[in-house]
């Protein structure tokens, strides 16, 4: 199956996630963490947007149980083009857990694409998330054991004074 799930709105950056407050406790002031209310503003609007589409494509096809290949679009404003998308990537999959589309964020076994595209006119941010499951054969295939590693490793890790166990099981020959 495939899904396309958009979210408009405000991405906050993960490194404002949480903030460290203080308080007075006997007398002595004492740190503690609190989430950031816009991380937790921009979490419920998004969780919302992706209800309202999960609706759509009926609500008893969610969460998704199964590996993913998903890729995402960010469109923003020329004002926002500094912003980082490795941060906004994990909002992303983050959201896409407690908003229940996915049943685990760790079920993201291909980002197929991850853009950022700007010009997007009349909007801050506006983001597209296509989902698409793995047949059980693509499943098999990112779950089996890695056999085979490039010889560059090998080589990168005689420099690192390293070996790794059974090296003739996994060498291979470079695919130049």
């Amino acid at each position: 199956m495939k899904f396309k799930f958009f979210f408009v709105g405000k991405i906050p950056s993960k490194a404002n996630y949480k903030k460290i407050s203080h308080r007075r406790i006997n007398g002595e002031m004492k740190p503690f963490i609190i989430n950031n209310p816009q991380v937790i503003s921009s979490q419920k609007e998004a969780i919302f947007q992706f209800h309202l589409q999960k609706l759509s494509y009926g609500i008893d096809k969610f969460p998704i149980e199964k590996p993913v290949k998903v890729s995402v679009s960010f469109l923003f404003s020329k004002r926002v083009k500094q912003r980082d998308i490795d941060n906004a990537e994990k909002f992303v999959g983050d959201v896409l857990e407690k908003a229940g589309v996915l049943k685990r964020d760790s079920l993201i076994y291909v980002k197929e694409k991850v853009e950022k595209r700007l010009g997007v006119k009349g909007f801050d941010e506006i983001v597209i998330i296509e989902i698409e499951e793995l047949d059980e054969k693509k499943r098999k295939e990112h779950e089996k054991e890695v056999e085979k590693l490039p010889e560059e490793l090998f080589e990168f890790l005689k420099k690192l004074k390293l070996e790794l166990p059974d090296e003739s099981r996994v060498r291979c020959k470079s695919s130049d």
